[in-house]
């Protein structure tokens, strides 16, 4: 039950012989509305939803991802879980890094790889953008210095070579809508 769009859907895995015998079949139900993986991965970007390899890798802990609350509070007492001594010390000192929601404030969306900057200065990079259909304009999500991480902070997104403005904004772009 999670198509993980941050909306309440499926997502059904059947043998390729079964596929369109089934979407056939379902698509009788006027209730039954298919969508593509481009859709899909929009939708959970508006939903501020993390992809591995883009939002999150080895390379970033879970609390530069904005994360650290998948951590049980035993587990972060017992510190005994990969990681640890580096998770707890970003918990206790902070990260140096930080998750963070992107509006451009212009039409132009910033990709995955747009380089954020201030002042001419690069800052951050964009992990996961596009074009929102619920908020039918751009919307994106990356990291930046912790420092610059405060809502309403001005950016540039350095899109085809020249800077657009942008801000930094609370992520979900669009509340869940997902039975739990």
């Amino acid at each position: 039950r999670c198509g993980y769009t941050g909306e309440d859907g499926f997502e059904v895995l059947v043998s390729p012989e079964a596929g369109v015998p089934l979407i056939k079949e379902m698509l009788t139900d006027e209730r039954v509305k298919p969508i593509g993986l481009g859709a899909r991965d929009s939708l959970r970007l508006e939903a501020g939803l993390c992809l591995y390899g883009h939002d999150m890798d080895t390379t970033r802990d879970p609390v530069e991802a904005d994360l650290a609350w998948v951590i049980q509070k035993k587990r972060r007492e017992r510190a005994d879980f990969p990681g640890a001594e580096r998770i707890l010390k970003a918990l206790s000192d902070g990260p140096a890094e930080k998750r963070v929601g992107i509006k451009p404030l212009e039409r132009a969306p910033a990709r995955e790889g747009t380089v954020i900057e201030i002042g001419g200065e690069p800052v951050g990079v964009v992990t996961s953008g596009g074009f929102g259909p619920s908020v039918d304009g751009p919307v994106a999500m990356g990291y930046v210095r912790a420092d610059l991480a405060e809502l309403g902070t001005k950016i540039d997104l350095m899109v085809r070579g020249k800077a657009r403005a942008a801000e930094v904004c609370e992520l979900p772009f669009v509340k869940p809508n997902y039975k739990r």
